[in-house]
């Protein structure tokens, strides 16, 4: 070996290295290093798209094209792509997916705002490509409703329009229910933009649920039944993603083992008992603990849980069988065939029947906001809003995607 290439073996990409072993996200990257067309589409094969393939090739301009739309009506402000911060032509006329790793992975000075805008548009389609695997895999609507079921099924509205959750054996009075709205897809691709993974399996409040309860000890109450009722089978729980800013547990527990001792003793009826857990002072301190999103207010207040739920869906390449099965005419004791599907259906006597093999099945994580009706009243009207929480969104992701493009324009593209 020579001194050439032993000094090319040990010279490393050191960015790239950063993405691998550092915990550096790939969206990161200023700038790519990709020096052919072949290596481009090199490239491409191995993060899952031919483009050599026309329809790969197809599906990667989609995602272009949804990339470009998505950074010009969610990013940036419509002045600006207005007054000239935007792709260069060259890039929105674009339809060979290779050209844009090679652009990103420009040294020349002179190409400086085509590279900027092709980091750019890479960083969007890269979180939309992780995006539609996920939507692909999992059939959201069937996976909100088997989870929003499982709730649904422990909830009961009295003909006095109390509402309550539980069962026989226990149960609490509610104030609300809220069943969250499914994500709209530019409001996932907005939230994988500024989560440091990037990646859509990531996401664990595609399916969520928050349940409001009058008083801020009954939200123990509804933890415990949570738990009681195999809502959260516990073993299928994310312990690391469990939040509480809202209860100080310690002195809850400490408090509410007085009161149960008090009450077996008979020291307390049930009247007064009822009475001094309502005004337990167990409020949490607001730095009790942090809520891991940079975008949440510490004045948002709740306990947050996430689980998993195994959702079954029919499998789709095997419903022909089901239909063949059923393909009898009225009045006749054996089905109309033809005799290609007289032949098939002595294969059906022996394949697996509908319970045993004809469902895909996968977990899917699903969120769960346990607060009183007092913090939820804050949280609408207080300064943790919504609209307050989207808008650092989109700071985060706009300043993600597009700091070197908005960098660079101030003193105008070449």
């Amino acid at each position: 070996m020579t001194k050439e290439e032993l000094a090319k073996l040990w010279q490393f990409p050191w960015p790239v290295m950063d993405v691998l072993i550092g915990g550096k996200s790939s969206i990161d990257l200023t700038e790519l290093n990709i020096q052919s067309n072949a290596e481009a589409s090199n490239f491409l094969r191995n993060y899952g798209y031919d483009p050599e393939t026309p329809g790969d090739r197809r599906l990667i301009h989609s995602v272009q094209v949804e990339a470009v739309t998505f950074i010009e009506q969610q990013l940036l402000l419509p002045r600006e792509w207005q007054r000239g911060i935007r792709p260069p032509d060259e890039l929105l006329n674009c339809d060979d997916p290779c050209k844009l790793l090679l652009w990103a992975s420009s040294k020349s000075s002179e190409d400086r705002w085509l590279r900027h805008w092709a980091c750019a548009v890479l960083r969007v389609m890269h979180t939309i490509a992780h995006l539609e695997g996920v939507h692909r895999t999992i059939d959201m609507q069937a996976a909100r409703a088997q989870i929003f079921s499982r709730f649904e099924q422990h909830l009961q509205r009295e003909s006095d329009g109390d509402l309550w959750f539980g069962g026989k054996n226990g149960r609490v009075e509610l104030a609300q229910v809220e069943w969250k709205e499914a994500k709209s897809r530019n409001s996932i691709i907005l939230k994988l933009l500024h989560k440091r993974d990037n990646v859509a399996e990531t996401i664990y409040d595609y399916v969520g649920i928050r349940l409001i309860t009058k008083s801020l000890c009954d939200v123990m109450l509804v933890v415990k039944l949570l738990h009681k009722y195999n809502i959260i089978v516990y073993p299928n729980a994310y312990p690391s993603r469990a939040r509480n800013n809202l209860i100080d547990i310690e002195r809850f527990h400490e408090q509410v083992e007085v009161l149960r001792q008090e009450l077996l003793a008979g020291s307390l009826t049930v009247g007064d008992f009822s009475r001094k857990m309502a005004n337990l002072n167990i409020e949490a301190s607001p730095v009790t603990q942090a809520t891991g999103n940079p975008h949440s207010l510490s004045s948002y207040r709740a306990i947050q849980l996430t689980g998993r739920q195994l959702i079954k869906i029919p499998h789709q390449k095997l419903e022909w069988l089901t239909k063949l099965a059923q393909a009898q005419a009225p009045g006749q004791a054996e089905p109309k065939l033809t005799t290609v599907l007289a032949l098939m259906k002595d294969l059906l006597k022996n394949w697996p029947s509908g319970k045993e093999g004809r469902f895909d099945a996968a977990f899917f994580p699903f969120e769960v906001q346990i607060l009183d009706v007092t913090s939820h009243q804050h949280a609408q009207s207080g300064e943790a809003n919504h609209d307050r929480y989207k808008s650092s969104q989109i700071r985060a992701a706009r300043k993600r995607v597009l700091s070197q493009v908005l960098e660079f324009s101030k003193d105008g593209p070449t």
